[in-house]
């Protein structure tokens, strides 16, 4: 399987640190010869306005956007895959609120909880929000009683950045969605 991680901008090197953890074969993307060798693609954290002029300069934007490619969207990323004032790629039918929690100042880290009641350390920086789900789409991760987490078939949308932890449990969500809904195909 080849994953790759879009490097125009964010935490590049430590989705692919955590991938590497996986066995996951992971490809840095930087133009559009990159994406048609791929089976998935995360969508780091960063500024989503400053993301989304990268990606059209690069002219990836409208290959991402018609494309079926499953997407884990972190922070900035999961901005762009939901719905928002701005222009996204809506891939989740999610509405979306940009610096819901603040500025860079009022960054924090908090334990969320997993579907299975399980807790893992959320880092959220300038961090937006889910604010409301459409159809298809399953909350997966909450902070107190706000989603901080869903997915809609093989896209996820995390508002907080699993890939600052050690710990690989969203990635490995992520690619399962991927390989069962390889298989129903």
């Amino acid at each position: 399987m080849n994953i790759g991680v879009l490097a125009l901008q964010g935490a590049v090197s430590e989705h692919k640190i955590i991938m590497r953890q996986l066995d996951i074969n992971i490809i840095e993307v930087r133009e559009n010869k990159d994406i048609n060798r791929l089976d998935g693609l995360i969508m780091p954290g960063g500024e989503s306005t400053t993301l989304r002029k990268l990606l059209k300069n690069s002219e990836m934007w409208d290959l991402i956007k018609n494309s079926e490619l499953p997407i884990m969207g972190t922070c900035a990323g999961a901005i762009l895959l939901g719905k928002c004032k701005d222009e996204t790629f809506a891939k989740i039918d999610i509405e979306i609120d940009r610096n819901y929690y603040g500025r860079q100042r009022d960054s924090f880290e908090t334990k969320i909880t997993l579907e299975n009641n399980e807790s893992f350390d959320g880092v959220f920086i300038r961090a937006p929000a889910i604010k409301k789900l459409g159809n298809g789409v399953k909350p997966i991760a909450w902070k107190n009683k706000e989603i901080v987490g869903c997915t809609s078939g093989k896209n996820m949308a995390l508002t907080f950045h699993p890939e600052l932890t050690n710990d690989t449990r969203f990635h490995k969500i992520w690619i399962n969605l991927i390989e069962n809904t390889a298989k129903t195909f």
